[in-house]
């Protein structure tokens, strides 16, 4: 049976990311051996976790992740996490039945070429989906990204991570200032940059027929009221938005002074 493409519904077609991948942690969830040794799936039945026990041992590879989702959608032998992770129900833990809204664990890897995201393997979270140490202190913030240099996004003017070429596939856009993220995390001790197990745009709405009332170098407004920057917008290959255009958008939570949402993604409609 052929599989299905492995592409990634929110990268948009403006092409894949392909940032370097050296980092050992990052957004949703991602995490090196250091952090994942003894690290199992509450209630989990069957044998413990290879790759991970390959992590411990130091087998950890640039391209790979460990990635916290949510299954988005199934087939009868494959489905999606988070709309951008393919995996095969053979490589699910203990066998179990995976469904739609499964909070699951998953060891991700990046193809080189196509920067498609593949999960070889699945841990499902059962009962209250806590982890074992180092996971059970994981705190939830919800804060404006202050700062943004290259991959190292400031968040509550306290804290850091870096975004990768995954952990921004998964997200779906690149952070900019004024953000506001929701994000499930634990703190390096003595330190300000932390690990992030989760993270989303606070709000994320879909706003269709917006029109482009202004541009001024590089960045924007629709309708009057959102805000866009050409410098973190998903457009179509080739499109470049100009006042008049009509369009359909993605909009997340972005605070600035006198705007409250901003674009991170649109397509024109019609082109006045």
């Amino acid at each position: 049976m052929a599989l299905p493409l492995l592409r990634c519904a929110r990268r948009g077609v403006a092409g894949p990311y392909a940032e370097s991948l050296g980092s050992r942690w990052g957004p949703l969830g991602f995490a090196g051996a250091a952090e994942l040794t003894g690290c199992q799936c509450q209630g989990v039945t069957g044998s413990a976790c290879v790759r991970r026990r390959a992590l411990a041992e130091g087998g950890y590879e640039p391209n790979t992740k460990i990635v916290k989702g949510i299954v988005t959608s199934c087939g009868n032998d494959y489905g999606w996490i988070e709309d951008c992770v393919f995996f095969s129900t053979g490589v699910v833990i203990g066998h179990l039945s995976v469904r739609i809204g499964d909070k699951v664990l998953a060891f991700v890897e990046e193809d080189p070429l196509s920067h498609d995201l593949k999960a070889t393997e699945v841990c499902v979270f059962l009962g209250d989906d806590k982890l074992a140490e180092p996971y059970s202190k994981i705190q939830e913030l919800s804060a404006r990204v202050s700062d943004v240099k290259k991959e190292i996004i400031h968040v509550a003017d306290e804290y850091y991570f870096y975004l990768d070429s995954i952990s921004k596939a998964i997200l779906g856009f690149t952070p900019y200032e004024g953000d506001w993220l929701d994000i499930e995390y634990s703190v390096e001790q003595g330190s300000s940059k932390i690990m992030v197990q989760s993270l989303k745009a606070t709000k994320r709405r879909h706003l269709e027929e917006a029109c482009v009332t202004s541009i001024h170098r590089r960045q924007g407004l629709l309708n009057h009221s959102i805000f866009f920057t050409l410098n973190s917008l998903k457009c179509p290959l080739g499109y470049t938005p100009l006042v008049g255009h009509v369009v359909n958008a993605v909009i997340v939570q972005s605070i600035r002074s006198h705007y409250s949402w901003r674009a991170i993604s649109m397509s024109p409609v019609k082109v006045l």
